[in-house]
Formats: C-alpha cells, structure tokens, sequence
C-alpha cells in the first residue's frame, strides 16, 4: 500500500493495486442484487445511498476484501501519523455504506464527529470513477483555516482517503453521464488494553 500523507490537516490517500482492485470489484458485484435493494435517496435526489437501510455494508453484504482494505490503510495511516501504539477497533462503533452519486448530485459541507472516545477514523473508497465525477475537498482544521485552502482529492477506481471524522469535506457535483461509486465507512480506535477493559 502506498500511503500519501497531506498536510496541514492530516489526510491519508493510498491506492489499491491492480489485483487488489480487482478482487473487490468481483467481490462488489457477485453483491450486487444485495447492495441494489438497500440503495435510496439518501442526501439529495441525486445520490443513492445503502445509509438508512443498513450502517454495516461491508458485513452485511459480504465485502470481505474491500473490509480488510480499508481497515489495512487505516491501521497503516494512524502507524503514521500518530504517536500511539498497539490501537484496535471498536467493532460496534464501526459503520460502512455505499454512495452512487449520479449526474448533478453532490455533498455539501459535512463531518461525521459523532462524539466518541477514542480515534475516529472516516474516509472513502472509489470502486468506479471517471475521475471528473466530483472532487473530494478536506478542510483545514482550526487555524489552518486563515492560512491553507482545502486539499482537493480527484476520484480514482480504487483509492482511498483517510482523515479524522471530525474533519470537515464536501464533494463536488456530479456533472458527467457516468455514476461514480464510493464506499464510506467511520471507524473508532482505541488502545488494545482500554478496550479489552470496556468489553
């Protein structure tokens, strides 16, 4: 894995390998009548999401490849940026869905803080992008603000982007023919020990 860290904020993008790419994308689809039926309207009419139907896709549906790397380029990119060792995730924090955003549909402005202790983690995975579907913008956080404009990601079949959930994105509309697919997830991390005692 290849794992590009941005600053200021700290943001992960590493990509998948051809075969890796691969094995999750014949992973998605022997899913697909799966995944179809949960999908709806979700944050505007424009993109359909698994979200309201089920928060753990990647269990649900079987996506066991895709789970594990994402989880990989998770471990991966709090390795390197974070002073804490031996972190494990809190299963029953973890949440995982899919976006299909098509022509004009977009996200605003939004974060996925959802009040925990420990490290939230939150990111995404492009399955199929023509990569002019939409960037992906991440805000500086605190006083980068005045200083930094936001780190613009553009989409590509099998990469992924990692920040703290706390951090503030949006994606950019939609405007091709073509349905870009991503896959978003929050997971939580905490010491090993600490959350072996909360069990």
């Amino acid at each position: 894995m290849d794992t590009k860290v941005l600053f200021p904020t700290v943001v992960g993008v590493s990509q998948a390998d051809a075969a890796t790419l691969a094995a999750i994308q014949a992973e998605v689809l022997a899913q697909e009548a799966r995944i179809k039926s949960l999908l709806a309207p979700t944050w505007g009419d424009q993109v359909y999401s698994s979200f309201e139907a089920e928060k753990h896709l990647f269990v649900a549906a079987g996506l066991h490849r895709l789970r594990a790397f994402v989880e990989a380029g998770i471990l991966d990119f709090v390795a390197r940026t974070r002073e804490m060792a031996d972190l494990a995730f809190v299963d029953d924090y973890s949440q995982s869905w899919i976006n299909v955003t098509t022509r004009h549909g977009y996200q605003e402005r939004h974060n996925h803080e959802r009040e925990a202790v420990g490290l939230p983690i939150s990111g995404a995975f492009y399955l199929r992008t023509n990569g002019r579907d939409g960037d992906l913008s991440v805000m500086p956080v605190d006083m980068h603000t005045k200083l930094f404009e936001p780190e613009v990601i553009a989409p590509a079949p099998g990469r992924l982007v990692l920040f703290r959930s706390e951090v503030f994105h949006r994606v950019g509309a939609n405007t091709t023919d073509s349905d870009r697919i991503s896959f978003s997830f929050n997971y939580l991390l905490r010491p090993r020990q600490e959350r072996q005692r909360s069990v």
